[in-house]
């Protein structure tokens, strides 16, 4: 299930990022509200699903593909912006994704008995 999860995630990341248009403003700086949504429930899920992968080359991985990734939008959808604000954005939401995992392993640890850590 959490493969299945953080597949669903990446295929709606991909979607949200190379598509054709922007996503429509739904308010002022949606799209950035968006990429940092976007980029925490992808760290957040990628981590859940390979959680055996040591700690720091997995963050240090997501922390390049958020701004590179942004890059590669603009590549290869010319119609697309490249933003600073966007990038910055991204490497937030990883970040808040990190945070998200550090609390649900605190939260773990705390509320369930060793046997079922």
């Amino acid at each position: 299930m959490r493969y299945v999860l953080f597949a669903a995630c990446i295929l709606a990341l991909c979607y949200g990022l190379f598509r054709p248009e922007s996503p429509p403003d739904l308010f002022e700086q949606s799209d950035k509200v968006m990429h940092l949504l976007a980029f925490a429930v992808v760290a957040f899920s990628s981590r859940l699903a390979f959680q055996r992968v040591a700690g720091w080359p997995f963050w240090g991985l997501l922390l390049l593909l958020a701004p590179l990734l942004e890059w590669l939008q603009h590549r290869l959808q010319p119609s697309r912006q490249f933003s600073e604000e966007d990038m910055l954005a991204n490497l937030l939401g990883v970040l808040l994704g990190l945070i998200a995992w550090l609390v649900w392993q605190a939260l773990r640890k705390r509320f369930l008995t060793p046997r079922q850590v």
